[in-house]
């Protein structure tokens, strides 16, 4: 039995596990990790504590998974958090998380850029947060000898080689997007020189060999993954042009696979690498409106009901832009009354959830120039909960992927690393009819007056 082995590092978990070519997944293990929170607008963690994590994750799954012959092991991981190493290569100090927003007052060099790194400018982007260490920490700065963003960092501490997966300098927004290159102009006028910077690999390129301690065979084949919303939306057939993908967890980003780069005259979506060395990305994003919905299942409960009882969540926006991003409302419950139930308010944050992805979708298909070949929602629980209200709002077919496939996704990385064959995922087989848009349209259209009327008022 021919095994593959992964991590996938979030910001409060890391998920190891292990799945058989062209077959199940045979285990999986979870871990929490702790993020530390110095400061305002500050979200780190310490390299130490999560290197033991990962390795206890992994052991937990290979053991589980009982016994076979591995081809090789991969990592997909959170996108603009990164780690500073000295020259002996250990951490200098803690980690940075993709949350992070020291970088506010240094995101204004990427004003413009949007044809050359795909993104416009935002705190939470690892550029102008590398950018906030090298004014706040100079000291730090001056040491450090290489950049590794937490993917980089972890297919350091198992192979002992230092590159970078180019999918996550895209999405720090430090990359030229169209020539999958460093945007090394850009950084080295900010101070950001190619020797603290690591050679770029495609997703699925082998980096090395598996040292010790990992619980898998060492000499093993260490392979690059790629962000962890390229994986997910490879797991669920996003690798076809034109199909857009809904990642359903608390944050919700909506991507779009491409055969060019695309260049929108809004510069709206984020632009990036995918998974394949021949497509990019384009992605927009609904917020937060997932962690809504586990929020108000611990607080009030609630189960389902087609009717918010005149109830609007605002927990996110239309559509991803600049504007949006910069100028957000406060996260509300508008109408209220004393007659209120648990299953109303619930209803409402699930019809946000599924407003703003069907404005995300809407806007990729503007930015692309045509309808969407696919609408792919995964997730979980949360992909469960939206899809059928997404199918309604978008009077289209909503294709339902099981959760975990991340795993099949990385299996395939792995194989066409080794030279082995993996079978790329299709879409998914379970299909939500189109609903009538109907009964909706116009609480969606109320939803976008009062989310308005918020940020416009009272923006944070």
């Amino acid at each position: 039995m021919l095994l593959v082995a992964g991590l996938d590092v979030g910001g409060s978990s890391v998920k190891a596990w292990v799945q058989e070519l062209d077959g199940p997944l045979l285990a999986s293990a979870t871990v929490v990790t702790a993020t530390q929170r110095p400061a305002e607008h500050r979200a780190e963690f310490d390299p130490a504590a999560w290197e033991l994590d990962c390795r206890e994750a992994l052991s937990r799954a290979v053991e589980q998974a009982g016994r076979g012959d591995y081809l090789g092991v991969t990592v997909s991981s959170l996108r603009q958090g990164f780690v500073l190493l000295d020259s002996a290569g250990q951490a200098l100090g803690n980690g940075v998380l993709n949350s992070d927003r020291r970088g506010a007052p240094h995101a204004h060099v990427l004003q413009g850029t949007h044809r050359l790194t795909g993104h416009w400018p935002a705190p939470e982007l690892t550029f102008p947060k590398l950018l906030a260490v090298q004014a706040e920490e100079p000291g730090r700065w001056a040491a450090t000898s290489r950049v590794l963003f937490v993917h980089d960092w972890l297919l350091w501490l198992m192979s002992g080689t230092q590159v970078t997966e180019l999918s996550y300098a895209c999405a720090g927004g430090m990359a030229d997007v169209p020539a999958r290159t460093w945007a090394q102009d850009l950084l080295s006028a900010n101070g950001i020189g190619a020797d603290r910077l690591a050679p770029l690999v495609e997703a699925g390129t082998q980096v090395g060999e598996l040292g010790p301690g990992w619980a898998l065979p060492e000499h093993l084949p260490v392979v690059a993954g790629c962000g962890d919303t390229q994986l997910a939306a490879m797991a669920s057939g996003g690798l076809a042009d034109g199909v857009v993908t809904v990642v359903a967890g608390s944050s919700t980003p909506v991507q779009a696979a491409t055969r060019s780069p695309v260049q929108d005259p809004l510069g709206r979506p984020w632009i990036s690498t995918h998974a394949a060395p021949d497509l990019w990305a384009a992605e927009g994003n609904a917020g937060y409106p997932g962690g809504f919905s586990g929020w108000w299942s611990h607080v009030g409960g609630g189960g389902p009901t087609e009717d918010p009882g005149g109830v609007v969540a605002v927990t996110a926006a239309p559509y991803w832009s600049q504007e949006t991003w910069e100028r957000k409302p406060p996260w509300s419950l508008v109408g209220l009354t004393p007659a209120t139930s648990p299953d109303q308010v619930r209803r409402a944050l699930l019809e946000s959830h599924a407003f703003s992805v069907a404005g995300n979708v809407e806007d990729l298909e503007r930015a692309l120039g045509r309808r969407a070949a696919a609408v792919v929602i995964t997730g979980g629980a949360g992909a469960v909960e939206v899809a059928p209200v997404l199918a309604q709002v978008l009077a289209r077919d909503v294709h339902l992927a099981d959760e975990g496939g991340a795993a099949a996704a990385g299996t395939v990385l792995v194989a066409k690393a080794v030279g082995a064959h993996g079978h790329v995922p299709g879409l998914p087989g379970r299909v939500l009819a189109a609903g009538d848009p109907g009964p909706l349209a116009e609480r969606r259209g109320r939803w976008s007056e009062v989310t308005e009327a918020l940020r416009s008022a009272l923006s944070e």
